[in-house]
């Protein structure tokens, strides 16, 4: 339940300013989170529009002949969402464009944490650099009671900012990476049922076509050769249990069908062994296109369980940070408090030179 209106309202009252909602703007925010939500645009639509597809794509029912004003090519992915029935080409186009913009998103999203990296890196490289040159900065903190080495509460400060943000960033990929990863799955799952609804289509059709009892032998030229056939005219059926009949049977079947009924079972023969080989074509397609998605994913897997090791590596690296920051304010706040040799050296060399010239000045 949202409670700001009324929140509001009792601001007015006592002469307070409301409260406003903060707009959000991308283009706000620094390269990396622009970057980021850019991805994270694509991997969405990606998502929602192989989910929109699903029913179109996964159906095996044949599409209408009319012509569908829409680019086969799908260059964006967004051509199908009003679609009922897809052709082959369609879908093979679908696969095609989906892995493609997972590598693309995969490779960007590799970029984008290789340039954070150099980003924390060159960071950490400059405020060692600025640390070496300190100079009287140094010397101060000995004079006080620390090390040459011990970092001051700023550059304490500074480098718990550098990890915070690294942490952050490293989330985000992994987020990113992770969403990648649901959507590779989503366009496997959908292509492996695809497969398994293909096959079982052509097992289908092959049940249907053993019903009928057809020469073993019928050729394209009229004469008996290999092969099943459909339904004839006179509708042969039965079971074939005999192969290789003698050349009396071959006869018999020779007088018992007329030339148009040969044809008729030569075109059939022609027709399902076509049907075969696209099928067979489509098979070996989407074997190969799972086999890429599958490569993928896997490459995928081992970012995010390195990802996930660092994550960890960060936040235990942060404890020990905030650990390590208590600790060096209580010596440091215990330093300043006692009289270290250093300053005492310090402070007597001070003494001894005012000394010296305060005695010149009266001789």
């Amino acid at each position: 339940m949202d409670i700001t209106p009324v929140f509001n309202e009792i601001l007015r009252k006592h002469g307070a300013t409301p409260v406003q909602r903060h707009p959000f703007r991308p283009e706000d925010l620094d390269s990396f989170l622009q970057e980021a939500y850019r991805i994270n645009t694509h991997i969405t639509e990606l998502t929602n529009h192989l989910r929109a597809i699903r029913q179109p794509y996964l159906s095996v029912a044949h599409p209408p002949r009319r012509k569908h004003n829409t680019d086969s090519t799908l260059p964006h992915l967004n051509n199908h969402h009003d679609r009922k029935y897809l052709s082959d080409k369609d879908k093979t186009a679908i696969d095609a464009n989906a892995k493609q913009l997972l590598r693309e998103l995969h490779a960007t999203l590799r970029n984008l944490s290789e340039a954070a990296n150099l980003r924390e890196s060159t960071a950490s490289q400059i405020s060692s650099a600025k640390r070496a040159r300190g100079g009287l900065g140094a010397l101060g903190r000995w004079a006080a009671g620390g090390g040459l080495t011990r970092k001051s509460p700023e550059e304490e400060r500074e480098e718990e900012e550098r990890r915070t943000v690294k942490l952050h960033r490293e989330s985000v990929i992994y987020y990113l990476q992770r969403k990648l990863e649901m959507a590779g799955e989503v366009q496997r799952e959908m292509m492996d049922v695809r497969l398994s609804r293909e096959v079982e289509k052509s097992k289908s059709v092959l049940a249907r076509a053993r019903g009928f009892v057809v020469p073993e032998d019928v050729a394209p030229d009229g004469s008996l050769g290999g092969g099943y056939g459909g339904q004839s005219r006179q509708g042969f059926r039965g079971a074939s249990s005999r192969r290789g009949a003698g050349d009396v049977e071959r006869k018999d079947v020779n007088q018992t069908l007329d030339p148009e009924q040969l044809q008729l079972f030569a075109e059939e023969n022609q027709t399902m062994l076509k049907h075969y080989e696209d099928t067979l074509d489509q098979v070996r397609s989407a074997e190969r296109s799972l086999y890429e998605i599958s490569e993928l994913q896997n490459t995928l897997a081992v970012n995010l369980d390195t990802q996930a090791a660092q994550i960890d590596q960060l936040v235990q690296d942060s404890f020990s940070t905030a650990e390590n920051v208590g600790s060096g304010n209580k010596e440091l706040k215990r330093a300043s408090e006692r009289k270290s040799t250093a300053r005492m050296v310090f402070y007597g060399t001070c003494a001894f030179c005012f000394t010296l010239v305060v005695w010149d000045l009266l001789i």
